[in-house]
């Protein structure tokens, strides 16, 4: 008879359990007109670069904590930007990617969004509806159960400083691959980006000084992976300069960093990361450069 009830007592718990997980649905809000009056997407961000066209705010539950989303305009592409604002982590602005299903006429994905610090994250699962505009969504905890408001998950992160960089393996642009544990005993700059990013554009000039300037020391190797299709990649950069070794991303890399972007790592030449920085700005190139001239003794 005991045996009896702890089953049952479990069944319940598991029931109940299962329950509250159901009583959990998704928000739902809808795409609106964006206007500049309304000061969400940082002034710095060139009208050339990234236009914003709809947006909508994600409810968080959370004082102090907001999150903005919306589709925006690079040239004749369309993609979804993300704007978090809060005092106790950095304001970000990052593109984000959907998958989209055709029957369905939705995009789709979970997105999981490393703060300042990158010891923190947020994550949810979000549905635009093409057809209506209406946009769900439904935060997630660091079990990647269903919450009510959002969730600052604490992380251990396979990517941060001091961390050994993971033997990677990608496949370049020319199709043949680069493997990191080959770059031991060199100093490797790496960029994580996507076509469709605006901020990524918008540093790529930079960034591409910073090649230039390093480019007779060939123990400094500056390496781009792109977040895209090859066919994506190679159209782009036919009509933009990039000139880091270009490769692309795998599914092993995408789990590593995630998609939001861009990402900025430099990892030294026994293979450690000694800096990681995530987000866009026209002058990350020199706070790259003073820590390559830091490290290599300028």
């Amino acid at each position: 008879m005991k045996r009896v009830i702890v089953f049952i007592s479990i069944t319940i718990g598991l029931m109940s359990c299962q329950m509250n997980q159901k009583e959990i649905q998704y928000f739902s809000t809808t795409l609106s007109p964006y206007s500049e009056d309304l000061e969400i997407i940082p002034s710095a961000i060139p009208k050339a670069i990234w236009q914003a066209e709809t947006y909508a705010k994600l409810e968080t539950g959370l004082d102090d904590f907001q999150i903005y989303t919306g589709i925006g305009k690079q040239g004749n592409q369309q993609g979804y930007w993300m704007q978090i604002k809060s005092s106790f982590t950095t304001s970000t602005f990052t593109t984000i990617s959907l998958k989209k299903d055709d029957l369905l006429k939705i995009c789709k994905d979970t997105i999981r969004h490393k703060l300042s610090g990158d010891s923190t994250m947020v994550a949810f699962e979000i549905i635009h509806h093409l057809s209506t505009g209406e946009i769900q969504y439904v935060w997630l905890n660091e079990y990647n159960n269903r919450s009510e408001k959002a969730i600052i998950i604490q992380l251990d992160l396979p990517l941060k400083e001091g961390k050994k960089f993971p033997d990677l393996t990608v496949e370049q642009i020319n199709s043949e691959k680069l493997s990191f544990n080959d770059l031991i005993g060199k100093t490797v700059v790496v960029n994580w980006w996507h076509i469709a990013c605006a901020p990524c554009i918008e540093e790529m000039p930079g960034l591409n000084k910073l090649v230039e300037r390093f480019k007779q020391n060939p123990n400094v190797v500056f390496v781009a992976i792109a977040n895209n299709k090859k066919e994506h990649v190679t159209r782009f950069l036919e009509e933009r300069e990039f000139n880091y070794i270009q490769t692309l991303a795998n599914e092993e890399d995408i789990k590593l960093f995630g998609n939001a972007f861009p990402v900025h790592l430099i990892i030294n030449s026994e293979g450690k990361i000694c800096y990681f920085s995530k987000g866009g700005s026209a002058e990350i190139y020199i706070k790259i450069e003073s820590i390559l001239n830091g490290m290599l003794g300028k």
